[in-house]
């Protein structure tokens, strides 16, 4: 069964592979699906317009569009341009928007005032959001919280590292969490602790390429083919084939996305 790469950003100028030579490596290795995920206003656009001329019948490409939190500062939360990009036949979802405390590259009201426009943006469109959030979960989910009174967020924390706390509020908020190449190598007992706990009816795989390579591949720029690492090492773990982990990521991914 073919995999998925939930969170990539393939569309990127700097990407240090050619194209060709990215869908040459996901093919092999089986990757049929991925997201091109979009930091900003301008990137966004980029992600769309490189999923539009890309996808294939062999590669299919698809998009999520938003402004990060470290972009937040420019962004305007009455967007006329992010609400057009995000009506786009290609997009997905809103995303990758959240809270990152631990650079705050923009401060952290420009952040939250930027959260709070996207998930509205998010809801009015009916479109599910890809969440980055580092070192901000009390504000998040205060302000998910005050945000989703209706119970209307669907979403994924998006390379989710956290704790195991936090895992459980993920859950019972029913989002879904992103898994990449740094649960392969995770040592610490509480992060392995954390990463078995999450339920394989609630995981995405991902690979945040060019970041974040899995084990075997640390140090080297990151690409969707090795989806199918973090696909084998989660199977590993579990005592599952990797055919099963690909079904079930397979369908959470469908359902979250409703691509069925």
């Amino acid at each position: 069964m073919p995999l998925i790469d939930s969170h990539s950003h393939i569309h990127d100028a700097d990407f240090p592979f050619p194209k060709e030579e990215v869908f040459r490596q996901a093919l092999a290795e089986n990757v049929k699906k991925i997201v091109c995920i979009g930091v900003s206003e301008d990137d966004s656009e980029t992600a769309v317009k490189f999923a539009e001329n890309n996808s294939s019948d062999e590669v299919e490409l698809l998009v999520c569009v938003g402004v990060h939190p470290h972009e937040a500062k420019d962004f305007s939360g009455d967007s006329v341009r992010l609400k057009k990009i995000a009506r786009h036949k290609t997009v997905i979802g809103i995303g990758e928007i959240g809270l990152d405390y631990h650079y705050n590259n923009s401060s952290q009201d420009d952040q939250i005032a930027a959260l709070r426009a996207q998930i509205q943006l998010a809801a009015k469109l009916g479109l599910p959001i890809a969440f980055h959030v580092r070192d901000a979960y009390e504000d998040f989910w205060r302000v998910f919280d005050e945000e989703n009174r209706n119970s209307t967020i669907r979403g994924v924390l998006h390379s989710f590292t956290d704790s195991i706390e936090n895992l459980e509020k993920a859950l019972a908020r029913n989002l879904y969490i992103g898994i990449n190449g740094i649960s392969t190598f995770a040592k610490k007992p509480h992060e392995i602790e954390m990463f078995e706990a999450i339920p394989l009816n609630r995981i995405l795989l991902e690979t945040d390429a060019p970041f974040l390579a899995p084990a075997g591949k640390r140090g080297k720029p990151n690409q969707p083919a090795w989806t199918s690492m973090i696909a084998q090492d989660l199977a590993n773990k579990r005592g599952i084939s990797v055919e099963k982990v690909a079904e079930i990521t397979n369908h959470n991914f469908e359902d979250l996305f409703n691509l069925y």
